[in-house]
């Protein structure tokens, strides 16, 4: 296992090695749960809820749609969305796996409120579930499996560009999401 992991890095890391190190970035962080959160109240007094919420489950499944068992809650009566998703942010052109994410939304007359949390990275193979684990952490737990300081100085840059690359992919969906409730338009991009 700890051969995959060590591979995976290296794969990844070849290329950063000659780049300049990536910062970290600074996330939005709830100070209620300390948990990486995007969140916000979008007014649209425009639209009715009803108006709103079915293009909201429209925009939900076009974004997700290799994945419908992803709508944990669509309750139009109370105007509340729960998606339970991911997003592929890339490290160097190679996909790290998948970054877990929690959004839900909650649409009351001409307003919705988003809130996009619960992020971790995960990869999924045979012989079990491994990745650099909640964005909450500065330091991946990755990199606990290493002593030496260039391996760990790469995970940490590719841990910086994963969270980096996350937080652009977010504030991408969110975009997409005011759009397709605004106009009607859907997300374009596979997930």
């Amino acid at each position: 296992m700890k051969q995959l992991l060590l591979l995976l890095i290296f794969l990844i890391a070849v290329p950063a090695a000659y780049a300049q190190p990536t910062a970290a970035p600074v996330l939005p962080i709830d100070p209620a749960t300390h948990l990486v959160t995007y969140a916000g109240v979008v007014q649209m007094p425009e639209f009715i809820q009803d108006q709103l919420f079915t293009r909201a489950c429209a925009w939900a499944a076009a974004r997700y749609k290799q994945d419908r068992s992803v709508m944990q809650v669509q309750d139009k009566a109370n105007g509340k969305i729960v998606i339970k998703g991911y997003t592929k942010a890339l490290v160097n052109g190679r996909d790290c796996g998948p970054v877990a994410h929690t959004l839900s939304l909650t649409i009351l007359g001409g307003s919705y409120r988003y809130e996009v949390t619960n992020f971790v990275n995960t990869h999924h193979t045979p012989t079990g579930e491994y990745g650099m684990g909640p964005f909450e952490n500065e330091k991946p737990p990755l990199s606990l499996a290493y002593s030496d300081d260039a391996t760990n100085a790469l995970v940490q840059n590719n841990w910086n560009t994963l969270r980096t690359n996350t937080d652009a992919d977010v504030k991408s969906m969110l975009a997409f999401l005011q759009a397709a409730l605004a106009n009607g338009t859907q997300d374009k991009t596979d997930f």
